[in-house]
């Protein structure tokens, strides 16, 4: 039996905790006739406190490996994970793999109900991008002894493997960009800051001007979705407020393209009017117009050394974790040139 067999929690860890029988408990959580509610409910809730998943393919289980891997990343329609999935895959079906996508809407609860759904087809191992918003999903997938990695984002506080770029060496280096041009009322278009990817963006950003002297008004940082759905109205608000910036520098390549087809249906142009830098160089996979000044890191280094790492994790079962940190450097393409006038002056 596999490691992770024995830690997977059972119908007897949830006996052992509430004192009732197997037989009642599964009953309960098949929501059979004959059980109290009271009862009901107090199993439920145990079985949810120490993290048991019903099994759907016993097969696999007893064979000790399913060949199958899921990938969960918080937005399929967005181009960057859609490079990292392509890749993702493609490495795993060399290895005999065959790969699970979900996707979570930077929403904790369906990085929930996507980490359950994993388990319950007993896939060996998770690649994750996590919401950050909860560890509630990983906390899953630690009670139940999967094995996972972490991409593109950390938690600071906690010990994961985990493949991540440089994103405040990133924000460092697109905020010194602008402020070399001689920009110095910058628009910093950013996300949730409990996502690590953000947070330490804006931080190398805010270091680039402390360095410069130049000072940030935290009018001009603003806090988009990070999946880039449903932010049309907040950039239409945005830009309705007609602050006085030369420069953007956005989250991702995918907003900065949602900022600059908001500002050109306004007949500002890019750069001639503002500037925008983005993130992930996007480009150097795919070529979509307009040639975007971004911050580009080595997206197919973190997808096949996240899946050299996870299927190294399930081989070798507990170890110490490893985690990754990836360069970042800045590409500078058409959209960035030296400030002329303030955006709505």
């Amino acid at each position: 039996m596999s490691e992770r067999e024995k830690r997977r929690v059972k119908l007897t860890d949830i006996a052992a905790r509430t004192g009732f029988t197997v037989g009642t408990i599964s009953k309960a959580l098949q929501n059979k006739e004959g059980i109290a509610h009271e009862t009901r409910e107090s199993i439920i809730k145990a079985a949810k406190e120490i993290g048991y998943i019903a099994n759907s393919q016993a097969g696999g289980l007893r064979s000790g490996s399913s060949k199958t891997i899921a990938i969960i990343v918080s937005d399929i329609a967005n181009p960057l994970f859609a490079i990292e999935i392509k890749i993702c895959v493609d490495e795993l079906e060399k290895q005999g793999y065959r790969a699970i996508v979900m996707g979570t809407e930077e929403c904790a609860e369906r990085e929930e109900q996507a980490v359950i759904s994993a388990l319950n087809k007993n896939v060996d191992g998770v690649l994750l991008c996590p919401t950050q918003k909860s560890t509630d999903g990983i906390d899953l997938l630690r009670q139940n002894g999967m094995p996972f990695v972490l991409m593109g984002r950390r938690f600071a506080d906690m010990e994961a493997d985990c493949v991540v770029c440089d994103d405040e060496k990133g924000g460092y280096l697109a905020g010194q960009h602008l402020a070399q041009l001689g920009h110095e009322r910058i628009l910093v278009v950013t996300a949730d800051p409990r996502i690590s990817s953000s947070s330490e963006r804006l931080r190398g950003f805010r270091r680039a001007m402390e360095e410069r002297g130049i000072g940030i008004d935290p009018k001009l940082v603003v806090q988009l979705d990070a999946s880039a759905h449903g932010n049309e109205g907040v950039i239409e608000e945005l830009l309705d407020l007609r602050m006085n910036f030369t420069a953007i520098f956005a989250f991702s390549d995918y907003i900065a393209w949602e900022l600059i087809y908001a500002l050109n249906s306004r007949g500002v142009r890019v750069p001639e009017d503002v500037s925008i830098v983005g993130f992930d160089d996007v480009q150097s996979h795919m070529r979509f117009p307009p040639p975007l000044t971004t911050v580009h890191f080595p997206k197919r280094t973190v997808s096949t050394k996240s899946v050299e790492l996870l299927l190294e994790r399930i081989r070798r079962g507990e170890d110490a974790p490893t985690q990754l940190l990836l360069d970042t450097y800045l590409v500078v393409r058409s959209t960035t040139a030296a400030p002329r006038k303030p955006a709505g002056s």
